[in-house]
């Protein structure tokens, strides 16, 4: 089975290694470039299927999305960016649902922010209250995967659960393409 193929590789890497890669795939996802932290946090979950493996990759998930994006808005903040990103940056801030740090919140639902910590410092928000909403959906948001992944384990085989885990997983994908689908063809249209 695909599942169990999964795990057995993930096993591979111990523990400490599981752990350091999702640290090091959600810091590069919050930083440059998106990499589906959600498809890595359940199949990583696969490797050791528990509430307290759940709970460390859910803190390590929440660590490295704080740490991506502060470091990204630090970064910004001395560097600098050039006025015609940030101009670009500003303009596509107006056309969205909210256009203050609210929008960090959903964005962690409705992807619509690339590069969060960016926009944080060239919209001039407020960090603490930018980072508290980018941060408390993302702890929804994992948290509901993980739980559901964990419930799966609990109801049913562990065949069973991997199947499940791993069709959570691509309803996660399908979700985020689709929406993000739909986002683009609003915004071009």
């Amino acid at each position: 089975m695909f599942g169990n193929e999964i795990v057995d590789m993930l096993h591979s890497f111990g523990t400490i290694g599981l752990m350091i890669s999702l640290f090091l795939l959600f810091f590069i996802d919050s930083m440059l470039f998106p990499v589906l932290p959600e498809l890595f946090l359940l199949i990583f979950f696969l490797a050791h299927p528990s509430p307290s493996w759940g709970i460390e990759l859910y803190l390590i998930a929440l660590s490295a999305s704080f740490c991506g994006n502060t470091f990204l808005y630090l970064f910004i903040r001395k560097a600098g960016m050039p006025e015609f990103i940030s101009g670009a940056m500003k303009k596509y801030t107006k056309i969205l649902i909210s256009s203050n740090e609210k929008i960090l919140f959903l964005n962690n639902f409705i992807p619509v922010l690339p590069y969060s910590g960016a926009f944080i410092s060239v919209n001039k928000w407020s960090y603490k209250k930018a980072i508290s909403y980018l941060i408390a959906g993302a702890a929804i948001k994992y948290g509901i995967l993980l739980s559901l992944a964990d419930t799966f384990y609990i109801y049913f085989s562990t065949g069973m659960a991997q199947k499940a885990t791993i069709a959570l997983v691509i309803a996660t994908i399908g979700l985020s393409l689709i929406v993000s689908y739909f986002r683009k063809r609003k915004i071009e249209g």
